[in-house]
């Protein structure tokens, strides 16, 4: 469609994380990445910024958030002051400094998977610093329904790439089904509660048709296809 971040708006306004994750998962994950007063994040699509704002409230971390949409940076600067906020491309993105912590969860389509996301994040680390990275992956093989585009690994094949790249596994958390429900089906609820407030918007008709499309895979072949896992890696 003409504007997919009005789409991917939209589809995720009802959303605090644009990623099949929970409230006591992103503690979880706070406590594993030591994180404090003098930790330095680097978030690359941060989407609402939920995440690094709570860990910055808990820990007193720091650091910049990176996004390619308008409408999600817009929530993220109201969320929080504690990180800088920078409408940018991650690809393009060229940050002065390394952190302690470099993320990005549900989007290694900014570098056309994960191998090149993972050696993205590994050059923008501090030497020994931690990468956190959030991926779907096939449970088994690749599904016939999916396309070739859909270019996941097994988690098996996701640490076997990390480990060529000299990276240590150090946790992995894959997200449970009721987390995949919830991601998916608040899109549903989130389309809905838009299209009536906004009938006769030009955008609709194509926010519907691609969100349809979606949400036919998910219950299709996708549910029982694909799962989507957090992992932690040193670098």
């Amino acid at each position: 469609m003409e504007d997919k971040w009005l789409y991917w708006e939209v589809t995720h306004h009802l959303h605090r994380f644009c990623n099949p994750v929970s409230d006591a998962a992103i503690d979880e994950l706070g406590g594993l990445l030591d994180l404090g007063p003098e930790t330095r994040i680097l978030d690359i699509a941060c989407g609402h910024a939920e995440m690094i704002a709570r860990w910055s409230e808990r820990y007193g971390c720091t650091g910049v958030g990176v996004d390619l949409s308008p409408y999600v940076l817009e929530r993220a600067r109201a969320r929080t002051d504690k990180f800088e906020f920078v409408l940018a491309d991650g690809a393009e993105y060229e940050p002065e400094e390394r952190f302690d912590v470099v993320s990005c969860v549900g989007a290694s389509w900014i570098w056309k998977g994960f191998r090149g996301t993972l050696e993205a994040q590994r050059d923008r680390v501090k030497p020994g610093g931690l990468i956190l990275n959030g991926e779907p992956y096939w449970y088994t093989r690749r599904p016939p329904e999916a396309g070739e585009e859909e270019g996941f690994h097994t988690l098996h094949e996701c640490h076997s790439i990390a480990r060529e790249l000299g990276l240590t596994t150090l946790w992995m958390r894959g997200a449970t089904q009721e987390e995949w429900d919830r991601y998916e089906m608040l899109q549903a609820t989130a389309v809905d509660r838009w299209a009536r407030a906004n009938p006769d918007h030009p955008g609709l008709p194509a926010i519907r048709a691609q969100h349809e499309k979606l949400k036919d895979d998910y219950l299709r072949w996708g549910r029982a296809g694909y799962g989507f896992a957090i992992w932690i890696f040193r670098s």
